[in-house]
């Protein structure tokens, strides 16, 4: 990284500090709406999740000043501890949104997962301040803006080496919406900054386990305590992106600054090159594949008891972080290809009802598993990481075998869902908490939010299941 002005750091609070919501495009907004409806169905989602009881349960033990609700329950906690629950809520599923960027030398294209760490905190802060529903939207495509520049311009050795950067970079995005929410001041926003990138963590090893969206739930909280850190006094080095033990270049051996610097809201990240909505909860580089199998088996009527096997070629970096070949656990299965495509081939569906423990154990999933092949294909792997590429090939025991290649998936900016595609899914997440007319009114409140008052009505449609 080079020295020289500006500093990294200055072209981040000055564009913090100079942002306001008219400042924001009609195209990002609209984004950041749909986020928001994807985001808050997620925390709905996964308030149901083990992970979320088990954090719900240490939340009633510790007690503190009741600020901010946590979604889906009647519980309401001091605003961070909100931000941290919530913010494992909306990526226990490994369903949330995945930012993509426009440079071929990122694997894949896919940075963070940029709406559940930096929503959760944005959302516990409003409610604890009396925010308007603009103040809200306005902090949260900020901190979803700095989030996704952040992951542009940092080194692919971050994600290499094994950072998870939804959490590392995660908590910067979230530092990003509590200090707007906050009106902090330019050295304020400095200090929370050297604050929140000394707390910045998260390990790719913990694929898998609830560790994963703990990393999402501490960035959330962790930018929340910045924030407020940084209100009060607190100090840490101004200029912490920049230099040789700035962020950038201990968590990733530098960054490409022209990434950053010049970029910040041009254009913004989440209308280019845009953000993708996932259509199956488990890990984005399975998406592609998922689909084109998905596609076989309901073009060609394929029944399971016809399947032989399904091969599956595609890159390293594919099969990688997508290693559990036996998952014993929704968890793993997350991370699993043998579990993505079987429980296509037994149930033409891998959507919330399926990613259960129960279902991850029953012994014709595991059989199925057993036919599921996945290896390098020498020929993909030369093709580089633009983009996710494999060839699905599903062989039938009458020797007849379908293949399809993949590339692009559902929810993706080329193959968008529209609302009725996201209201499914939302109806699928918070379906499991409340009735039918009560997700519907906060459907319809989540994309007006930039015109409420006040916040109070939708976090009461948040907790538990209301008569409306």
């Amino acid at each position: 990284m080079n020295d020289s002005d500006p500093l990294i750091t200055d072209a981040i609070v000055e564009f913090v500090l100079e942002t306001e919501y008219e400042d924001i495009p009609e195209d990002a907004r609209v984004i950041m709406r749909r986020c928001f409806v994807d985001g808050i169905g997620l925390m709905v989602a996964g308030s149901t999740e083990e992970s979320g009881h088990i954090i719900q349960n240490y939340l009633r033990e510790i007690g503190g000043e009741p600020e901010a609700r946590v979604i889906g329950t009647s519980m309401t906690v001091p605003a961070h501890l909100a931000a941290l629950a919530n913010g494992i809520a909306g990526h226990a599923m490994d369903y949330d949104d995945t930012q993509l960027s426009s440079y071929p030398d990122r694997v894949y294209g896919l940075l963070t997962h940029p709406t559940c760490p930096v929503m959760p905190a944005a959302l516990a802060l409003a409610e604890a301040l009396g925010a308007t529903g603009q103040e809200l939207l306005t902090a949260f495509a900020l901190g979803f803006e700095v989030e996704c520049k952040v992951a542009e311009a940092i080194r692919p050795d971050h994600y290499i080496n094994g950072f998870h950067s939804t959490g590392t970079i995660g908590a910067i995005g979230a530092a990003t919406a509590a200090a707007k929410l906050m009106g902090l001041d330019e050295h304020q926003l400095r200090m929370c900054y050297g604050i929140v990138c000394s707390e910045s963590a998260g390990l790719r090893a913990n694929f898998g386990t609830m560790t994963k969206p703990y990393h999402c739930g501490r960035a959330a909280e962790n930018g929340v305590v910045a924030a407020r850190l940084a209100s009060g006094g607190y100090t840490s080095d101004p200029t912490i992106f920049d230099g040789q033990w700035g962020f950038f270049q201990i968590m990733g051996g530098g960054c490409d600054k022209d990434y950053i610097v010049g970029k910040l809201g041009n254009a913004w990240s989440a209308v280019d090159p845009g953000v993708s909505i996932k259509p199956y909860p488990c890990g984005s580089l399975a998406h592609p594949a998922m689909d084109a199998a998905r596609d076989l088996i309901l073009e060609n009527d394929i029944k399971p008891e016809q399947v032989k096997e399904l091969r599956f070629g595609t890159t390293s970096r594919v099969l990688e972080p997508l290693r559990y070949k036996e998952p014993q656990n929704e968890l793993e299965a997350k991370f699993s290809l043998q579990f993505g495509f079987g429980i296509l081939l037994l149930e033409r569906a891998a959507g919330i009802a399926q990613y259960k423990d129960e279902v991850v154990r029953r012994p014709d999933v595991v059989e199925m598993m057993k036919k599921i092949n996945p290896f390098m294909d020498d020929e993909i792997e030369a093709q580089g990481y633009a983009l996710i590429r494999g060839k699905v090939a599903i062989e039938l025991e009458d020797g007849t075998v379908y293949e399809k290649m993949s590339e692009i998936s559902r929810g993706t900016p080329q193959r968008p869902m529209d609302r009725e595609e996201l209201y499914e899914k939302f109806t699928e997440c918070t379906g499991l908490v409340y009735e039918s007319n009560q997700i519907a009114l906060i459907e319809a409140m989540l994309y007006k939010i930039d015109t409420l008052e006040n916040i109070h009505g939708l976090i009461d449609l948040l907790g538990e299941k209301v008569e409306v």
